[in-house]
């Protein structure tokens, strides 16, 4: 997957532990590429001279990301993403901000994993992993 550098108009909220959207935008430094992406079927017949496909299901995808540690009680990563690993939240990015009619790339994840890295360039950095539970909804931010 692709690693972005978060732009300062990209936008992600994750669900709390209590099921209430946080914005994590202030914190991000990147993110792993998140879209759509679809199996394959081999249709390929006897008589055909070339494989033959057509689209399978949707595959889950796994979305990474990293950032700034922040400890403040409720709001930082910390107490969010600490709160949430092996559940199933809502994850929603906006790669061009949250403004209304931007592309809304929304989501149930599963958090595999948050952890603490350390210090990188004098500043104590995270970790969270996420994997996709189901079908991604592309819209707009209303």
């Amino acid at each position: 997957m692709a690693k972005f550098q978060v732009a300062g108009n990209s936008y992600i909220e994750i669900d709390d532990s209590q099921g209430v959207p946080r914005d994590m935008t202030p914190f991000l430094k990147e993110v792993e590429s998140l879209g759509r992406k679809v199996s394959f079927l081999d249709v390929t017949g006897l008589a055909d001279t070339a494989q033959r496909v057509i689209a399978g299901v949707e595959t889950g995808q796994e979305l990474v990301l990293r950032g700034l540690f922040d400890d403040a009680a409720g709001t930082g990563p910390d107490a969010v993403l600490s709160g949430i690993v092996g559940r199933v939240v809502t994850v929603s990015y906006g790669p061009a901000g949250h403004r209304t009619g931007q592309r809304r790339i929304t989501g149930e994840f599963l958090c595999l994993g948050y952890r603490i890295i350390g210090r990188i360039n004098h500043q104590v950095r995270f970790e969270a992993r996420f994997r996709q539970d189901n079908a991604i909804a592309v819209t707009a931010w209303a």
